[in-house]
Protein backbone atom coordinates (compact mmCIF):
# COMPACT_ATOMS: atom_id res chain seq x y z
CA UNK A 1 0.00 0.00 0.00
CA UNK A 2 1.31 3.77 -0.66
CA UNK A 3 1.97 5.62 1.97
CA UNK A 4 -0.09 8.37 3.35
CA UNK A 5 1.45 11.01 1.22
CA UNK A 6 1.37 8.64 -1.62
CA UNK A 7 -2.02 8.33 -1.28
CA UNK A 8 -2.97 11.99 -1.11
CA UNK A 9 -1.25 12.44 -4.88
CA UNK A 10 -3.21 9.36 -5.97
CA UNK A 11 -6.11 10.81 -4.87
CA UNK A 12 -5.77 14.48 -6.39
CA UNK A 13 -4.82 13.30 -9.63
CA UNK A 14 -8.25 11.41 -10.01
CA UNK A 15 -9.75 14.80 -8.81
CA UNK A 16 -8.13 16.62 -11.66
CA UNK A 17 -9.01 13.70 -14.31
CA UNK A 18 -12.24 13.59 -12.93
CA UNK A 19 -12.45 17.51 -13.23
CA UNK A 20 -11.42 18.08 -16.61
CA UNK A 21 -13.65 17.64 -20.43
CA UNK A 22 -11.34 14.69 -21.70
CA UNK A 23 -7.98 12.80 -21.56
CA UNK A 24 -5.35 15.25 -19.65
CA UNK A 25 -1.57 14.18 -20.50
CA UNK A 26 1.19 14.18 -17.54
CA UNK A 27 2.27 17.55 -18.13
CA UNK A 28 -1.09 19.44 -17.38
CA UNK A 29 -1.81 17.43 -14.61
CA UNK A 30 1.62 18.23 -13.34
CA UNK A 31 1.19 21.78 -13.53
CA UNK A 32 -2.18 21.35 -12.11
CA UNK A 33 -0.90 19.46 -9.01
CA UNK A 34 2.07 22.65 -8.37
CA UNK A 35 -0.74 24.64 -8.44
CA UNK A 36 -2.86 22.89 -5.85
CA UNK A 37 0.57 22.64 -3.85
CA UNK A 38 2.17 19.55 -4.84
CA UNK A 39 5.72 19.83 -5.98
CA UNK A 40 5.77 17.02 -8.54
CA UNK A 41 7.34 17.09 -11.75
CA UNK A 42 6.30 15.40 -15.02
CA UNK A 43 8.51 12.43 -14.80
CA UNK A 44 6.69 11.70 -11.03
CA UNK A 45 3.45 11.79 -12.52
CA UNK A 46 3.84 9.29 -14.97
CA UNK A 47 4.65 6.95 -12.18
CA UNK A 48 2.00 8.13 -10.36
CA UNK A 49 -0.38 7.37 -13.31
CA UNK A 50 0.79 4.24 -13.97
CA UNK A 51 0.19 3.26 -9.97
CA UNK A 52 -3.28 4.09 -11.03
CA UNK A 53 -3.31 2.27 -14.29
CA UNK A 54 -2.40 -0.66 -12.28
CA UNK A 55 -5.41 -0.52 -10.22
CA UNK A 56 -7.61 0.18 -13.00
CA UNK A 57 -8.70 4.17 -12.34
CA UNK A 58 -7.37 5.43 -14.76
CA UNK A 59 -6.43 4.31 -18.46
CA UNK A 60 -5.10 5.74 -21.40
CA UNK A 61 -7.29 7.34 -24.03
CA UNK A 62 -5.09 8.26 -27.43
CA UNK A 63 -1.31 8.58 -27.41
CA UNK A 64 -1.32 10.88 -24.52
CA UNK A 65 -4.08 11.52 -22.76
CA UNK A 66 -5.55 9.53 -19.63
CA UNK A 67 -9.09 9.47 -18.15
CA UNK A 68 -10.44 8.52 -15.25
CA UNK A 69 -12.75 5.33 -14.86
CA UNK A 70 -15.78 4.34 -12.92
CA UNK A 71 -14.16 2.35 -10.60
CA UNK A 72 -11.39 5.77 -10.14
CA UNK A 73 -14.25 8.01 -9.65
CA UNK A 74 -15.99 5.27 -7.10
CA UNK A 75 -12.65 5.53 -5.29
CA UNK A 76 -11.97 8.94 -5.52
CA UNK A 77 -15.38 9.40 -3.20
CA UNK A 78 -14.54 6.88 -0.65
CA UNK A 79 -10.90 7.25 -0.10
CA UNK A 80 -9.06 8.10 2.78
CA UNK A 81 -8.31 11.77 1.65
CA UNK A 82 -11.82 12.98 2.16
CA UNK A 83 -11.38 17.38 1.85
CA UNK A 84 -8.59 19.63 1.69
CA UNK A 85 -9.73 22.43 3.48
CA UNK A 86 -6.79 23.55 5.44
CA UNK A 87 -4.27 21.72 3.37
CA UNK A 88 -2.62 24.97 3.09
CA UNK A 89 -2.47 25.62 6.76
CA UNK A 90 -0.84 22.23 7.43
CA UNK A 91 1.86 22.28 4.74
CA UNK A 92 2.67 25.54 6.00
CA UNK A 93 3.01 23.83 9.48
CA UNK A 94 5.57 21.46 7.88
CA UNK A 95 7.60 23.57 6.38
CA UNK A 96 8.33 26.14 9.30
CA UNK A 97 9.33 22.64 11.29
CA UNK A 98 11.77 21.63 8.06
CA UNK A 99 13.18 25.33 8.26
CA UNK A 100 16.52 25.59 9.45
CA UNK A 101 17.81 28.42 8.97
CA UNK A 102 19.59 30.90 11.40
CA UNK A 103 20.28 34.60 10.51
CA UNK A 104 22.63 34.64 13.48
CA UNK A 105 25.12 32.27 11.21
CA UNK A 106 23.95 32.36 7.73
CA UNK A 107 23.12 29.05 7.53
CA UNK A 108 20.61 26.28 6.87
CA UNK A 109 17.82 25.34 5.23
CA UNK A 110 15.03 28.05 4.17
CA UNK A 111 11.70 27.74 2.71
CA UNK A 112 11.58 28.96 -1.34
CA UNK A 113 9.00 29.84 -4.05
CA UNK A 114 9.49 28.65 -7.33
CA UNK A 115 8.65 30.12 -10.46
CA UNK A 116 9.13 28.41 -14.33
CA UNK A 117 9.39 30.88 -17.14
CA UNK A 118 10.60 30.55 -20.72
CA UNK A 119 14.74 30.83 -20.94
CA UNK A 120 14.11 33.73 -23.19
CA UNK A 121 12.30 35.44 -20.99
CA UNK A 122 15.09 35.41 -18.23
CA UNK A 123 17.24 38.17 -18.73
CA UNK A 124 13.83 40.90 -18.70
CA UNK A 125 12.44 38.94 -15.75
CA UNK A 126 15.96 39.51 -13.79
CA UNK A 127 15.47 43.47 -14.22
CA UNK A 128 11.90 42.97 -13.03
CA UNK A 129 13.41 40.29 -9.95
CA UNK A 130 15.97 43.40 -8.98
CA UNK A 131 13.35 46.30 -9.40
CA UNK A 132 11.25 44.55 -6.89
CA UNK A 133 13.56 43.43 -4.43
CA UNK A 134 15.00 47.17 -4.07
CA UNK A 135 11.74 48.56 -3.69
CA UNK A 136 11.16 46.68 -0.81
CA UNK A 137 8.40 44.25 -2.08
CA UNK A 138 10.61 41.49 -1.68
CA UNK A 139 11.63 38.96 0.88
CA UNK A 140 15.06 38.76 0.04
CA UNK A 141 18.02 39.98 -3.10
CA UNK A 142 18.56 36.23 -2.93
CA UNK A 143 18.22 33.93 -5.83
CA UNK A 144 18.72 30.67 -7.61
CA UNK A 145 18.34 29.67 -11.23
CA UNK A 146 18.37 26.45 -12.42
CA UNK A 147 18.54 25.98 -16.19
CA UNK A 148 16.93 23.55 -18.48
CA UNK A 149 17.21 19.83 -18.24
CA UNK A 150 18.96 20.51 -14.83
CA UNK A 151 17.00 19.61 -11.81
CA UNK A 152 15.31 21.16 -9.25
CA UNK A 153 14.19 19.91 -5.80
CA UNK A 154 14.23 16.48 -7.82
CA UNK A 155 12.17 18.08 -10.48
CA UNK A 156 13.38 18.47 -14.14
CA UNK A 157 13.74 21.89 -15.62
CA UNK A 158 11.72 21.55 -18.69
CA UNK A 159 13.31 22.17 -22.22
CA UNK A 160 13.38 25.64 -23.17
CA UNK A 161 12.45 27.09 -19.54
CA UNK A 162 14.84 27.72 -16.37
CA UNK A 163 13.03 27.80 -12.94
CA UNK A 164 13.89 31.06 -10.30
CA UNK A 165 13.86 29.84 -6.33
CA UNK A 166 13.21 32.56 -3.95
CA UNK A 167 13.11 33.10 -0.47
CA UNK A 168 9.47 32.41 1.08
CA UNK A 169 8.12 34.70 4.00
CA UNK A 170 7.25 31.00 5.79
CA UNK A 171 10.98 31.14 6.42
CA UNK A 172 10.49 34.07 9.01
CA UNK A 173 7.82 31.89 11.08
CA UNK A 174 10.06 29.06 10.75
CA UNK A 175 12.90 30.90 12.15
CA UNK A 176 10.17 32.49 15.20
CA UNK A 177 9.14 29.06 15.73
CA UNK A 178 12.75 27.47 15.92
CA UNK A 179 13.68 30.05 18.67
CA UNK A 180 10.71 29.26 21.00
CA UNK A 181 8.22 31.79 19.46
CA UNK A 182 4.60 30.49 18.48
CA UNK A 183 3.63 31.61 15.52
CA UNK A 184 0.19 31.57 13.60
CA UNK A 185 -0.02 32.67 9.89
CA UNK A 186 -3.21 33.69 9.61
CA UNK A 187 -4.18 35.64 6.48
CA UNK A 188 -2.59 36.17 3.16
CA UNK A 189 -4.42 38.74 1.06
CA UNK A 190 -3.73 42.37 -1.05
CA UNK A 191 -2.59 45.16 0.59
CA UNK A 192 -3.39 48.67 -0.84
CA UNK A 193 0.07 50.84 -1.18
CA UNK A 194 0.28 54.54 -1.17
CA UNK A 195 2.93 56.59 -2.00
CA UNK A 196 5.09 53.38 -0.89
CA UNK A 197 3.36 52.99 2.29
CA UNK A 198 1.24 50.10 3.29
CA UNK A 199 -1.87 51.40 3.93
CA UNK A 200 -4.60 48.22 5.20
CA UNK A 201 -5.71 44.72 3.54
CA UNK A 202 -8.31 45.05 0.93
CA UNK A 203 -8.91 41.20 0.27
CA UNK A 204 -7.54 38.51 2.68
CA UNK A 205 -7.83 34.84 2.56
CA UNK A 206 -7.60 32.27 5.96
CA UNK A 207 -5.10 29.85 5.80
CA UNK A 208 -6.87 27.69 7.71
CA UNK A 209 -9.82 27.28 5.43
CA UNK A 210 -8.56 27.15 1.97
CA UNK A 211 -7.28 24.31 -0.06
CA UNK A 212 -5.63 26.66 -2.08
CA UNK A 213 -2.53 29.00 -1.89
CA UNK A 214 -4.22 32.34 -1.38
CA UNK A 215 -1.10 33.67 -3.35
CA UNK A 216 -1.92 31.59 -6.30
CA UNK A 217 -5.44 32.97 -6.22
CA UNK A 218 -4.59 36.16 -6.46
CA UNK A 219 -2.07 36.00 -8.52
CA UNK A 220 -4.34 34.03 -11.32
CA UNK A 221 -6.97 36.42 -10.87
CA UNK A 222 -4.89 39.10 -11.73
CA UNK A 223 -5.29 41.38 -8.87
CA UNK A 224 -1.91 42.77 -8.27
CA UNK A 225 -0.63 45.68 -9.22
CA UNK A 226 3.24 45.59 -8.39
CA UNK A 227 4.78 47.05 -11.69
CA UNK A 228 2.43 49.92 -10.98
CA UNK A 229 3.42 50.61 -7.13
CA UNK A 230 7.00 50.40 -8.51
CA UNK A 231 5.96 53.19 -11.38
CA UNK A 232 3.67 55.28 -8.83
CA UNK A 233 4.21 54.62 -5.48
CA UNK A 234 0.60 53.31 -4.99
CA UNK A 235 -1.51 50.20 -5.71
CA UNK A 236 -1.75 46.64 -4.57
CA UNK A 237 0.56 43.83 -3.81
CA UNK A 238 0.57 40.41 -1.74
CA UNK A 239 1.18 39.97 1.91
CA UNK A 240 0.62 37.69 5.03
CA UNK A 241 -0.16 38.53 8.76
CA UNK A 242 0.85 36.01 11.49
CA UNK A 243 0.12 36.11 15.48
CA UNK A 244 2.22 35.84 17.93
CA UNK A 245 1.87 36.09 22.01
CA UNK A 246 1.72 39.71 22.86
CA UNK A 247 4.44 38.54 25.58
CA UNK A 248 7.07 37.36 23.11
CA UNK A 249 7.50 40.94 21.39
CA UNK A 250 10.80 42.06 22.06
CA UNK A 251 11.92 39.04 21.74
CA UNK A 252 10.42 38.75 18.01
CA UNK A 253 11.80 42.17 17.76
CA UNK A 254 15.32 41.37 18.12
CA UNK A 255 15.12 38.18 15.79
CA UNK A 256 13.44 40.34 12.87
CA UNK A 257 16.99 42.52 13.56
CA UNK A 258 19.01 39.38 12.76
CA UNK A 259 16.83 38.37 9.95
CA UNK A 260 17.35 41.50 8.22
CA UNK A 261 20.57 40.98 9.09
CA UNK A 262 20.47 38.42 6.69
CA UNK A 263 19.13 39.83 3.83
CA UNK A 264 15.41 38.45 5.16
CA UNK A 265 13.51 41.64 4.71
CA UNK A 266 9.97 42.38 3.89
CA UNK A 267 8.32 43.19 6.94
CA UNK A 268 6.46 46.26 6.92
CA UNK A 269 4.70 46.07 10.34
CA UNK A 270 6.26 43.95 13.11
CA UNK A 271 5.23 43.06 16.63
CA UNK A 272 2.15 45.75 16.72
CA UNK A 273 -0.11 45.41 19.57
CA UNK A 274 -2.96 46.50 17.49
CA UNK A 275 -6.56 45.37 17.12
CA UNK A 276 -7.38 45.37 13.91
CA UNK A 277 -3.77 45.41 11.76
CA UNK A 278 -4.29 46.79 8.81
CA UNK A 279 -7.93 45.93 8.63
CA UNK A 280 -7.00 42.64 9.64
CA UNK A 281 -8.41 41.39 13.07
CA UNK A 282 -5.63 40.35 15.48
CA UNK A 283 -6.94 38.01 18.67
CA UNK A 284 -6.62 39.22 22.20
CA UNK A 285 -3.42 38.47 23.77
CA UNK A 286 -1.72 38.96 20.53
CA UNK A 287 0.36 40.82 18.63
CA UNK A 288 0.73 40.67 14.64
CA UNK A 289 3.34 41.12 12.10
CA UNK A 290 2.81 41.60 8.27
CA UNK A 291 5.39 41.26 5.70
CA UNK A 292 5.46 41.52 1.97
CA UNK A 293 4.83 38.48 0.04
CA UNK A 294 8.13 36.56 -1.54
CA UNK A 295 5.43 36.01 -4.68
CA UNK A 296 5.18 39.88 -5.39
CA UNK A 297 8.31 39.00 -8.17
CA UNK A 298 6.58 36.53 -10.01
CA UNK A 299 3.31 38.18 -9.75
CA UNK A 300 5.25 41.31 -11.76
CA UNK A 301 6.52 38.70 -14.01
CA UNK A 302 2.54 37.67 -14.99
CA UNK A 303 1.62 41.36 -15.03
CA UNK A 304 4.23 41.89 -17.57
CA UNK A 305 2.94 39.07 -19.56
CA UNK A 306 5.33 36.49 -19.18
CA UNK A 307 4.04 33.09 -18.96
CA UNK A 308 4.79 31.84 -15.59
CA UNK A 309 4.37 28.41 -13.15
CA UNK A 310 4.45 29.67 -9.63
CA UNK A 311 4.34 27.33 -6.77
CA UNK A 312 4.31 29.00 -3.44
CA UNK A 313 5.71 27.13 -1.05
CA UNK A 314 7.77 24.96 -2.42
CA UNK A 315 10.40 23.17 -0.46
CA UNK A 316 13.17 23.47 1.42
CA UNK A 317 17.06 24.63 0.31
CA UNK A 318 20.15 25.09 1.70
CA UNK A 319 20.67 28.97 1.81
CA UNK A 320 24.27 29.17 0.17
CA UNK A 321 22.98 28.29 -2.69
CA UNK A 322 20.51 30.83 -3.16
CA UNK A 323 22.71 34.13 -4.68
CA UNK A 324 22.30 37.59 -4.36
CA UNK A 325 20.56 39.25 -7.55
CA UNK A 326 23.87 41.76 -7.57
Amino acid sequence: MPDAETQRKLIEILRILSESNGEVGARKIAEELNRRGYNLGERATRYHLRMLDERGFTKKHGYLGRVITPLGEEEMKHALVTDRLGFVSTRIEEYEFKTTFDPATDTGEAVVNICYINKSDLDRSIDTLKRVVEAGYAISPRLKVVDEGQEILENDVPEGQVALATFCSITIDGVLLKRGIPVNLKYGGLIRVKDHNAERFTEVIDYHGTSINPMNVFVSRKMTSVLKVLETGSGYVLANIREIPVNARENARQIISQLESADIHGIFSGCENMRPLLGVPIETGKCGIASYSGINPFAALTEMGIKTRIIPLSAVMNVNELKRLD
